[in-house]
């Protein structure tokens, strides 16, 4: 399995060298399917049909993408446009094992002055593992990882990926492909196979589905399983969510709420090792890029096939930073006197430190969403 792996791997950059362009692709082609030409009298004209499906459909994942982007996904802060890092203290407390305090640093920077389609990932190599529950066989290692993109579409992504910590490297490839179900639905596919110098080759594949349920509820299922030379057979983790978003009481800014249930076990042994209920409060305090986070969590599980399952409570508690372009406080006024300047001609007032009470550090929903309440 090493041999075919890596000769896989290697061969990877000479087989993409030959594919056109990522920008002369065609955002809406898929591979295997033939467009539609142009005035071709068996297509039927456009009408306030398709005009509504397709409202829909960019204001359901608009709210998709928002509570990614609130939440902080994985998924969005890999192939987000600009740099993004998240600078995280925990403090957590666990029925079983006390408290725990750590800080880490995730994200990812770009490298234009190597390559536009280079990044540097902090944390994991391909930033979008889901690490649903603190008994998961697979942790995330602190390390560094570097990301470069081959082609990417509207639909689908392809990535060479390398993760570096101390004296392990972890070569590998990403392959991402992700499309609406409907009006109201989405769907998304990672697969990665990667090779670790310490642990053999192993594959990891991830699906999530989405459904919005109103202005402001997506219901998201992630799957993900892993399974290589040494796993213990198929490794795999199963969540379903509850994104939510409303007002705080004194309204100035989104209070972003997560209902969850997630499962992991695997398959050889066959067994479940823990069951979790919980609950994430997410909001920002203070300065758009603060966040503070609250998650409570009940679990059910056992380490080994033949212990007793116990039931055990935990609390996190998360200060988190987001170093984001689009939260600089600075960016925003200088952008905001220079479109002035660009609508009037005359140079726009100075800006108080603060904004005003009704709108200070509120975080942006997208445009035309009700408020909680409202119905699709």
């Amino acid at each position: 399995m090493k041999t075919w792996l890596l000769t896989f791997i290697l061969a990877l950059p000479a087989l993409a060298y030959g594919q056109a362009p990522a920008e002369a692709e065609s955002k809406d082609s898929i591979e295997g399917w033939e467009a539609a030409v142009p005035g071709d009298p068996n297509e039927p004209a456009d009408n306030w049909v398709d005009s509504s499906h397709s409202y829909a459909t960019e204001q359901a994942q608009a709210l998709t993408e928002w509570m990614d982007a609130y939440f902080g996904e994985p998924n969005y802060e890999l192939e987000s446009a600009e740099s993004l890092l998240r600078l995280d203290f925990t403090s957590k407390w666990d029925q079983d094992d006390g408290i725990n305090n750590n800080i880490r640093l995730r994200g990812k920077l770009q490298l234009p002055r190597i390559s536009k389609r280079l990044n540097l990932v902090f944390n994991d190599e391909s930033g979008d593992e889901i690490d649903l529950d603190d008994t998961s066989q697979r942790k995330l290692d602190d390390s560094v990882g570097l990301l470069y993109e081959i082609s990417e579409s509207k639909r689908s992504r392809f990535d060479l990926t390398l993760g570096i910590n101390w004296n392990k490297l972890r070569p590998g490839v990403r392959y991402r492909f992700q499309d609406s179900l409907g009006e109201l639905s989405s769907y998304r596919l990672t697969q990665r196979l990667q090779y670790d110098n310490s642990e053999g080759g192993y594959a990891t594949s991830q699906v999530e589905l989405n459904r919005v349920l109103g202005r402001n509820q997506v219901l998201r299922w992630n799957n993900k399983g892993v399974y290589g030379e040494e796993t213990d057979g198929v490794e795999w983790l199963t969540r379903l969510s509850l994104f939510q978003r409303q007002k705080t009481v004194n309204r100035r800014r989104e209070l972003g709420i997560s209902y969850f249930g997630a499962i992991n076990g695997l398959t050889d042994p066959e067994y479940v090792k823990n069951y979790r209920l919980g609950v994430l409060f997410r909001r920002q305090i203070y300065r758009d890029y603060m966040f503070i986070e609250l998650e409570p969590a009940y679990n059910y599980r056992k380490q080994d096939p033949d212990d007793k399952r116990q039931f055990a409570w935990s609390v996190a508690l998360r200060l988190q930073f987001a170093l984001e372009r689009d939260l600089d406080r600075k960016r925003k006024k200088k952008q905001n006197q220079q479109n002035s300047v660009a609508e009037t001609g005359e140079a726009a007032p100075a800006q108080p430190l603060l904004a005003p009470e009704e709108t200070r550090g509120e975080y942006q929903p997208p445009p035309d969403f009700l408020p909680v309440g409202e119905e699709l």
